[in-house]
Parts: structure tokens; C-alpha cells; sequence
């Protein structure tokens, strides 16, 4: 639902305008001299921490089904592992690099 304003409507509500834009989802175009010039509108939703788990997994599958993409991660690649195994053979044996 959009709702048109005065400037000077605007300016004494501004408050009650966002909070209403922001909670609410309202838009508002306020006007200036019979033309509207401004637009309030809410901004993009903040995704829950279980949509971005739902898209991850989508990405996942997307990939999974493609065989370019071996490793997820760095720490997955047999480099990796070797240097990891090095290190902490060297860390054992009191070598700290």
C-alpha cells in the first residue's frame, strides 16, 4: 500500500513513517509542492539463519551434481592435509614453524 504525503506531513510523523515502513512493509511517497519526489520503502528482509542454511544447501546440491568442484574447502584438499600432517609432526617433535 503506498500513501502520499506532504513534506510537512512527513516531517512531523517521520518517526511513526519509519516505523511503519520498517515493521509494517508500508511505503510512502511524499510530496513537495504537488509533486511527489521522495519514496519511502522498506528495505530488503534479513534472512534467517535457517533460510541461509536452505540456500547453502541448495548451492551444495547444485554443485554436487556438477564434478568440477571436488573440495568444499581448502582444508579438504590432500595439500592441505599434508602440510597439516607435517605440521603437526614437527610440532611434536618440539619444531615450531
Amino acid at each position: 500500500m503506498n500513501t502520499t504525503l506532504s513534506a510537512t506531513e512527513a516531517r512531523n510523523r517521520f518517526f511513526e513513517l519509519l516505523d511503519r515502513t520498517i515493521y509494517k512493509g508500508e511505503e510512502f511517497t511524499i510530496e513537495k509542492e504537488g509533486k511527489g519526489t521522495v519514496r519511502l520503502i522498506p528495505g530488503e528482509k534479513k534472512k534467517s539463519p535457517e533460510e541461509i542454511d536452505k540456500i547453502i544447501a541448495d548451492v551444495q546440491k547444485i554443485y554436487a551434481k556438477s564434478k568440477k568442484r571436488k573440495y568444499w574447502s581448502v582444508i579438504e584438499t590432500p595439500a592441505w592435509k599434508k602440510k597439516e600432517r607435517k605440521y603437526l609432526e614437527n610440532l611434536s617433535k618440539g619444531i615450531i614453524r
